[in-house]
């Protein structure tokens, strides 16, 4: 199984669309895909993970060092929609990315950090 990625830009936010599987030889695939990011991107940057299908332990850790890599003072990285992916690594750091139940709340919450008004909410909630 092979990783996809695509990217674009909401509200200020570089949104990165991950699909396949993140392990193996496509390790190398997502730290190009941030690197290339770091170029072209000022703000935060949100991993959506809803379509990726699995990650290995490695997959897992090189998310975690490009969240390390970016910092909060440099691009903020943040993560939505991990749903079953094991998250051993992540539960165990003492600074762990932002994590988000879904790309909605994860662009509500960067947003507020960008300084924008929330969007109000239809009263469903």
């Amino acid at each position: 199984m092979s990783l996809d990625w695509q990217y674009a830009t909401e509200r200020g936010v570089t949104i990165v669309t991950l699909t396949g599987h993140l392990g193996g030889e496509s390790l190398a695939r997502f730290t190009g895909a941030v690197s290339w990011l770091l170029g072209h991107g000022t703000g935060p940057i949100l991993v959506d993970l809803t379509r990726l299908f699995s990650w290995s332990a490695e997959g897992e850790a090189t998310v975690m060092d490009a969240a390390r890599s970016l910092g909060p003072a440099r691009q903020p990285l943040a993560l939505c929609g991990i749903g079953e992916l094991p998250t051993s690594l992540i539960a165990a750091t003492s600074l762990p990315p932002a994590c988000y139940a879904d790309r909605e709340a994860a662009m509500t919450a960067l947003a507020v950090r960008l300084g924008e008004q929330p969007k109000t909410s239809d009263g469903c909630s």
